[in-house]
């Protein structure tokens, strides 16, 4: 991969290997982002779906068949909450990340827009304005240059690596949860039936109803320690990978709001003096006496 800075002065460079590379353009940065989270819109709301049909058919369970609720162990009880906290933090964060970086990306397409068009401004004899505003523009295009290689850069360090954490390691823990909720659901249907069975003094039955019990007991167990073991794994990785990568950004962000103030303070701007029609003639008088 090609690296890229922006030094002191404001400008991009690149290595030799980024040429011959085709650049990928405001539009296209658009489309795609568009396009991505068009998908995450759907896959999320599949998510939902199947997080709904475990809540019914738990709440079904519940309240049909009457059945009691075994206690729950501490320790899945505090991971869990774990997982709650660290789903909806970064959910929250990783949406306002992708809201910014589009907007951001449409605010640098008419930068761009109206930067030429001040480049290309037509300057006429006695006219400050005209100067002043192509003078503007030629400012204004460092500094989408700049901001291009800062949306890059936001990009791979911030938009992407807040929604991978999100929809691949807070999901597979997210997925375990469900598996867990819906086994948990099973015990408590297979305590039940022992409940019943002992009631019913029927040998036969009380021994296929603790069998069952003892193998979905054996299934919630693994479970639980599955639970344990991922919601710190995942908070291993929030703390060590994700921030990481929330302090490469930070540090690109000194670089690029540095650029731009020495974009800014080499490109200062002096106006000049709009002389009216008369008294340009009468100088004009003068100069010819």
């Amino acid at each position: 991969m090609a690296e890229e800075s922006i030094d002191e002065n404001g400008s991009s460079s690149s290595s030799s290997s980024s040429k011959g590379k085709k650049k990928k353009t405001k539009f296209g940065m658009m489309m795609s982002s568009v396009g991505r989270s068009a998908k995450q819109g759907m896959s999320r709301a599949g998510k939902q779906m199947a997080k709904g049909v475990v809540k019914t058919k738990q709440l079904a369970v519940e309240k049909i068949a009457k059945i009691p609720i075994s206690q729950e162990d501490p320790e899945v009880i505090s991971a869990l909450e774990r997982l709650k906290i660290t789903k909806n933090e970064i959910y929250a964060i990783s949406d306002i990340v992708r809201n910014l970086y589009e907007a951001r990306l449409n605010e640098a397409t008419f930068l761009i827009q109206l930067a030429d068009k001040l480049k290309d401004t037509k300057i006429t004899q006695n006219d400050p304005f005209g100067l002043y505003i192509q003078k503007m523009g030629i400012a204004m295009t460092s500094l989408e240059s700049i901001q291009s290689e800062h949306l890059k850069r936001m990009e791979e360090e911030l938009v992407l690596p807040l929604e991978k954490f999100r929809d691949i390691d807070i999901e597979q823990v997210q997925k375990l949860k469900l598996k867990y909720k819906n086994c948990k659901t099973q015990y408590d249907v297979a305590c039940h039936k022992l409940t019943k069975a002992q009631d019913s003094q029927d040998q036969n039955k009380i021994q296929q109803a603790q069998q069952k019990k003892d193998a979905v007991a054996a299934n919630l167990q693994q479970l639980r320690n599955d639970i344990k073991f991922q919601v710190n794994n995942l908070e291993q990785k929030k703390q060590v990978n994700l921030l990481g990568c929330m302090e490469q950004y930070w540090t690109s962000y000194a670089s690029f709001a540095q650029a731009q103030s020495n974009v800014l303070s080499k490109n200062t701007i002096q106006k000049e003096s709009y002389i009216q029609p008369q008294q340009q003639q009468q100088q004009q008088q003068n100069n010819d006496d």
